[in-house]
């Protein structure tokens, strides 16, 4: 790319934080607000479908993965139409989607129409997932980049607590109160319609198309401060040097893009991505979607004590979360990610343990087991989102230059969701199978697995400047090396290397 370019990628990671960056954080953050509340509430409201409908273990396990189905052809298409055709184009569409399948779902008549209805709304929300972080990462100054994506992806676990409020709420209205509970996500999902209806285009988006004049409109508006005469400036100089390519043929799904995403430049990015991340999704949505169904295994007694107990869990996502906020641009995001995998790793063999002592004792939980286990769900929660519930987000944004980063996190989102499936649809097929021991043994090695992968993956993006090209990836081959900075971001903004 250009040298000339650099000047308004340098501008941009090295903006302060002004009002349309917070307007761009609170539009995107809402989404994955949505996102939390859906997934938890799902989890109370089929307590009540099931006293209504007498559902069968497999319609169970459809109506639980039928959003993480939908979730994973949402993101994969999503992201990328959004690298060819802007990111804007859809990122009202999305939420419209999402939005108009709330409703439906509220006024389902039958489970195989509740089920159809949730895999539209996953629709939604997995086309939202790689337009997020795609906008927040391309318009995040590089210092608090780590922070502002960290900090939005919080809102995730604040739906997932008003979920749990909500399903306490209403839990007095009787066997129906589980359409409004479903019905409810719609409410949120107007405000984002409003925040999102005049958003900018990525300026980064508009220099891969060679629209240096939009690209420097939207720096306009993120550094009011820049004068007519310096922008004016900007254009000019880069309008003479700037080389643009063509798009060639647009497809889809072609053979050319998996090429790129597997090539040696970015395979490292690739299976970063989407390894820790898919395993994150195979243990973490059965832990979340079913927790209700997880306490009642653990010694707790009837519904309401174990959507209270759900509800609970849910606060200790903010436990998590805060920290890394403080922390994530400093110490990185591959040092949090295991951490937290392996934080609750540990927790589920003390959870299998205390499965296995109650089996000992008859079947029967004493209140010290009870106690315990659920401490370690707690600590499993808040080890979570400290890292892989939030950084698995994060690092697709960061890895993928921005010709094909929606496309790379929209894949990378897809392959987490296809996780998510087999976790939702598969686990509780397999949990009612083997003792529960093996099983909770069986989540923490997979849990161990995800940070064995990150280490051996990792790449260290904190502070560094977002590429453009593939070309210019430079991706390492091994160790904890960050990309090479490629677009000449103010040398005090970079960390240490590790």
């Amino acid at each position: 790319m250009d040298p000339h370019v650099d000047e308004i990628l340098h501008r941009l990671d090295t903006a302060p934080m002004g009002r349309l960056h917070k307007r761009l954080a609170w539009a995107a953050g809402l989404g994955v607000f949505l996102d939390g509340y859906d997934l938890v509430i799902i989890g109370i409201a089929m307590v009540f479908i099931k006293h209504q409908w007498h559902y069968t273990v497999l319609q169970s396990s459809m109506l639980g993965s039928a959003a993480l189905a939908g979730a994973f052809i949402g993101a994969l298409v999503a992201g990328r139409i959004a690298d060819r055709f802007g990111r804007k184009i859809i990122y009202l569409i999305d939420l419209m989607t999402f939005f108009a399948a709330a409703i439906m779902c509220s006024l389902a008549w039958s489970i195989g129409a509740l089920i159809a209805f949730r895999f539209i709304l996953g629709m939604g929300i997995g086309a939202d997932y790689p337009l997020s972080a795609t906008y927040l990462a391309e318009f995040s100054p590089v210092r608090n980049r780590g922070a502002t994506i960290t900090l939005v992806f919080g809102l995730w676990s604040v739906g997932a607590i008003c979920a749990g409020i909500a399903g306490l709420a209403l839990w007095s209205l009787g066997p129906w109160s589980w359409r409004l509970m479903l019905g409810l996500g719609a409410l949120p999902a107007l405000l984002v319609i409003w925040l999102r209806r005049d958003m900018p285009e990525s300026p980064r988006w508009f220099l891969r198309r060679g629209d240096i004049q939009a690209a420097a409109n939207v720096l306009r508006r993120l550094v009011p401060q820049l004068s007519d005469a310096d922008l004016h400036a900007i254009v000019e100089r880069e309008r003479k040097t700037i080389a643009v390519t063509p798009p060639g043929r647009w497809k889809l799904i072609s053979p050319e893009l998996r090429r790129v995403l597997f090539s040696p430049e970015l395979r490292r990015a690739t299976l970063l991505a989407c390894l820790p991340w898919f395993l994150m999704d195979l243990v973490g949505y059965y832990l979340t979607v079913y927790q209700p169904l997880i306490l009642g295994h653990l010694g707790f007694v009837g519904d309401w004590q174990r959507v209270l107990g759900s509800t609970i869990l849910s606060f200790a996502f903010l436990t998590g979360f805060i920290p890394l906020i403080f922390l994530v641009d400093r110490i990185g995001r591959i040092i949090p990610q295991i951490i937290g995998f392996l934080g609750s790793a540990i927790c589920l063999l003390v959870i299998g343990c205390i499965a296995g002592a109650a089996a000992a004792n008859g079947g029967k939980f004493t209140p010290a087991m009870v106690a315990l286990a659920f401490v370690s769900l707690l600590i499993s929660t808040a080890s979570n989102s400290f890292g892989p519930g939030n950084t698995t987000y994060m690092l697709p944004a960061e890895v993928y230059p921005t010709s094909v980063r929606a496309t790379g996190h929209g894949f990378a989102t897809a392959f987490s969701r296809f996780g998510a499936v087999l976790s939702t649809f598969f686990l509780p097929l397999i949990e009612v199978k083997i003792p529960k021991p093996w099983f909770f043994g069986l989540l923490a090695v997979l849990t161990a697995l995800g940070a064995l992968l990150t280490w051996v993956f990792r790449i260290d993006t904190r502070r560094t400047p977002l590429t453009q090209d593939v070309a210019q990836a430079s991706l390492p081959t091994g160790g904890a090396a960050g990309p090479a900075d490629r677009n000449t971001a103010d040398p005090s903004a970079a960390g240490p290397s590790p």
